[in-house]
């Protein structure tokens, strides 16, 4: 091979070339509206470095030319759970509970009701599973957001803690926990279980009611378990009732005769009853015991007048029995 003699001045034009030019099958970076684009010569087209598809912009191809970027499709948000419904909710019993759920961008998601205190799972959708048919879910139509679960007639049982689930597979489901407490209403009524009345004056029964100050139910004052029925033409009769956090319901009954003798009650739920026993006097009382136009005797003091009653005979004997024995010392 015959060598090729280059002066000095030609082998330093040669490599001036060669530092600013490309040779085929190399490529080099061009820098392009903020981003890298592959140049390519020769036979390199196609080649490329790991550090041009590290840079290389979406939507760019392996020839280097940027394509439209390809757009990502709008992010669905999952189920949430509106905080607006109250975690504690109170009832009475034998009254209805509501426990409210709001779930928002529910999608194909399914809300079920779960009882915490046995993990019982009381519905899920629209269907119940349970044989305790006080049980129910609420769904509106109108408002497929909320789920409320019913409980009809609640009992002191069912207190405890309600979730209201999302399944949010393939991740953990979601729960909104309500707690649900459940008071028994109590009634008393006020004075002594035993009520003693002149004939011809006036009844007044006053009963306390501690319930849902809310439930607008009725308190009926029954007679002999009988309803009394102060809505009649007999003016005799009449009831005032204060409602409030305690109800208070007055049963007055004007010139007392023997028929008023006998029991009272004061019911203002099933679970809920006061009773006492009220008697007609004609006048053989001591006036003073008389309150409100009516004679009241506390049992504890008829308990002393019949203590008396027996034990004086006993008394008596012993004084005969000192006296003779004093008679006989002398």
């Amino acid at each position: 091979m015959e060598l090729q003699y280059l002066s000095p001045l030609t082998l330093l034009v040669r490599v001036l070339l060669l530092s600013q030019g490309s040779r085929p099958g190399m490529c080099r970076m061009t820098r392009s509206s903020g981003y890298y684009d592959n140049v390519v010569h020769g036979d390199g087209i196609g080649s490329h470095t790991f550090e041009d598809h590290r840079r290389r912009p979406m939507g760019a191809d392996n020839t280097g030319e940027r394509n439209r970027p390809v757009p990502w499709g709008p992010t669905v948000p999952g189920p949430i759970f509106d905080p607006s419904p109250p975690r504690n909710v109170t009832a009475f019993k034998d009254d209805n509970a509501f426990l409210h759920c709001i779930v928002h961008n529910l999608s194909d998601k399914t809300v079920s009701w779960i009882r915490e205190k046995d993990l019982h799972i009381l519905t899920v959708g629209p269907y119940t599973y349970t044989a305790d048919d006080r049980f129910s879910v609420i769904q509106n139509q109108e408002d497929a957001a909320s789920w409320v679960l019913k409980i009809k007639s609640v009992q002191p049982r069912d207190s405890g803690r309600y979730d209201c689930q999302v399944n949010t597979h393939p991740t953990n489901p979601i729960s909104y926990s309500i707690w649900l407490s459940v008071f028994v209403p109590t009634a008393r009524i006020e004075g002594n279980r035993e009520i003693y009345v002149d004939r011809g004056s006036t009844i007044n029964l006053t009963c306390i009611i501690n319930h849902n100050p809310e439930s607008r139910t009725e308190t009926f004052w029954y007679h002999n378990n009988k309803v009394i029925n102060y809505d009649s033409r007999d003016s005799r009769v009449s009831v005032i009732t204060d409602r409030g956090a305690v109800t208070k319901t007055i049963l007055l009954i004007h010139d007392a005769h023997d028929g008023a003798t006998g029991s009272y009650s004061c019911i203002p739920s099933p679970s809920a009853v006061a009773s006492v026993t009220v008697h007609i006097l004609n006048g053989e009382m001591p006036a003073g015991l008389q309150t409100n136009g009516g004679r009241r005797i506390n049992s504890g003091f008829m308990s002393l007048i019949s203590l008396t009653y027996l034990t004086l005979p006993y008394f008596i004997l012993m004084i005969i029995t000192d006296k003779v024995h004093l008679a006989n010392c002398i």
